[in-house]
């Protein structure tokens, strides 16, 4: 189940659509699973790694979902696929994400209170959610 919000920027117009939590094929499950599923949804680095790491561990259980981040310095905001690797308990790998602009590292945000952020086309502090637009996914 997921949410997706749509930024307006009230300057230039762009629009960008962001989603939050996990559906479509992006879900917890598995890493054998996942690889024995044809299709690559994840970075092609990630799926590179979780190949590698099901051949050192068996039972390995990755949990995806997508999340939103901003950037500290920029004040972007990126739609991601946020991905964690377990074994048993212990936390073998998760996802780090940089600004494309300045290489930040990314931070994760909270959408819920999130107003205004900058735009990505115009760098003007316009972009805000537009509230007539809230889709709910299962």
């Amino acid at each position: 189940m997921g949410h997706a919000y749509t930024y307006r920027c009230e300057h230039c117009g762009f629009q960008e659509n962001f989603n939050q939590g996990h559906g479509f094929l992006v879900h917890s499950q598995l890493v054998k699973d996942y690889l024995n599923n044809r299709k690559q949804i994840f970075h092609y680095k990630t799926h590179n790694l979780l190949r590698k790491l099901s051949d050192k561990h068996t039972d390995l259980f990755v949990k995806a979902g997508f999340q939103i981040y901003k950037c500290p310095k920029c004040k972007t905001l990126y739609d991601k696929r946020e991905v964690t690797v377990y074994c048993d308990e212990e936390v073998l790998h998760k996802s780090e994400f940089r600004c494309t602009e300045c290489r930040s590292r990314l931070k994760l945000t909270n959408i819920h209170r999130l107003k205004k952020a900058i735009c990505p086309k115009c760098r003007n502090r316009t972009f805000h959610r537009d509230l007539t637009q809230k889709e709910l996914w299962d």
